[in-house]
């Protein structure tokens, strides 16, 4: 699976046009999307944050934002079913089905709605279903539409996910979902950091990426690390660890150019990039620093112009390709998420000033501290 990518090797010719578009977009500019008003929620305490309710209202936003989600997740939540259209201020959600007859219909809907007598049917004209503020063409794939309030929506609590991948498959259970989406299992923290640069008088921000990484012994990513390692026989020798980790990052997960372009910064859990499967530099590196988190592995997110990446300690790794970076008294080796089959130490990137051209240093353990790389001046947060 080729990942794709921001940056090109010098073994890999590829037309530039895309990657000209991709570098065109900023971190400067903040503007994380639609689930931002759950990322900062308070914790609550464990049987609140456990109860049926707020796990089913957990499930709606992620089937609610499939960006974040997937659409695996979304088969195994709702099966053939899929929600078109929901109203978060009315609480009213609206789902789809394709061509069945009536008591595969019935099996279907058990699968998520308490009581099929509180569903409202949409009223069909013409080959098209209408409620007064949405309409949907009736075809084989959406032979049924109906909305239903948010009260009459349910889901099994103790439920499973499965993520599989080449290399291995990510099990998250719907309770651990939660203890990631309430920030329980991040580290948290500030999202917008400033940049003491600044622009028509205006000092620019940016995105905090290090308030996502999980913490370490999250409980899903731990079991997924372990697997990796141990499928690919990677167990013993820290450098082999640390270059298998990536190797799944750059090569299983998708590079996301619509994140890439888009108008703002997208900010994902580690949990929903795999649930997602795709994501841009901004995600890849948070997944990539949660798997190492996992292993007890010390790193740098290295903030450069327009990217962001990892960087771990050299060690063993060798230092062939000139991209290290001195910290601390200890040189550092840029492991790069986007790029597939990317070797730590040894492959040449064309244009590698985009990556050399370190502005901001953070250990996202190190809460709320971000520092200039030339000045080593800690930033404030807004």
């Amino acid at each position: 699976m080729n990942s794709g990518s921001l940056f090109e090797s010098e073994k890999e010719k590829k037309s530039t046009n895309i990657i000209a578009k991709v570098v065109m977009f900023s971190i400067f500019v903040v503007a994380i999307g639609g689930l931002a008003f759950w990322y900062f929620k308070p914790v609550k305490s464990k049987v609140d944050k456990y109860s049926d309710d707020k796990l089913r209202d957990s499930i709606v936003l992620m089937l609610a934002q499939p960006r974040f989600s997937g659409d695996v997740f979304r088969q195994q939540i709702l099966g053939k079913a899929k929600m078109p259209w929901f109203s978060i201020p009315k609480k009213e959600f609206y789902f789809s089905l394709p061509e069945m007859n009536e008591q595969d219909f019935d099996i279907a809907i058990n699968r998520f709605i308490v009581d099929k007598q509180k569903i409202e049917n949409g009223a069909e004209r013409d080959g098209t279903f209408y409620f007064p503020d949405v309409s949907l063409k009736k075809t084989p794939e959406t032979n049924y539409f109906f909305k239903t309030t948010l009260e009459n929506i349910k889901f099994d609590s103790t439920a499973d996910l499965s993520f599989p991948f080449e290399r291995g498959t990510y099990n998250l259970s719907l309770r651990e979902m939660i203890d990631l989406s309430n920030n329980s299992q991040v580290y948290g923290g500030m999202l917008r950091a400033d940049s003491t640069f600044k622009k028509d008088g205006k000092t620019l921000v940016f995105a905090n990426h290090g308030i996502m990484v999980a913490k370490p012994n999250e409980p899903s990513l731990l079991r997924f690390t372990t697997e990796l390692l141990r499928v690919q026989n990677a167990t013993q020798n820290r450098e082999t660890k640390i270059q298998t980790l990536l190797d799944f990052v750059t090569n299983e997960i998708e590079y996301d150019y619509s994140e890439a372009l888009g108008g703002g910064e997208t900010l994902k859990r580690p949990n929903e990039t795999l649930m997602s499967r795709k994501s841009d530099c901004s995600n890849k590196t948070i997944l990539m620093a949660s798997m190492l988190e996992q292993i007890g592995e010390d790193y740098l997110m290295l903030y450069c112009p327009r990217h962001i990446t990892v960087a771990v300690p050299q060690g063993n790794f060798p230092d062939e390709n000139n991209l290290s970076f001195e910290w601390e008294g200890k040189k550092f080796m840029i492991a790069e998420t986007t790029l597939p089959n990317f070797e730590i130490g040894k492959t040449k990137v064309q244009d590698s000033v985009k990556l050399t051209s370190i502005e901001y240093v953070q250990r996202p353990r190190e809460k709320d501290i971000i520092f200039r790389a030339d000045t080593l001046r800690p930033l404030e947060f807004r």
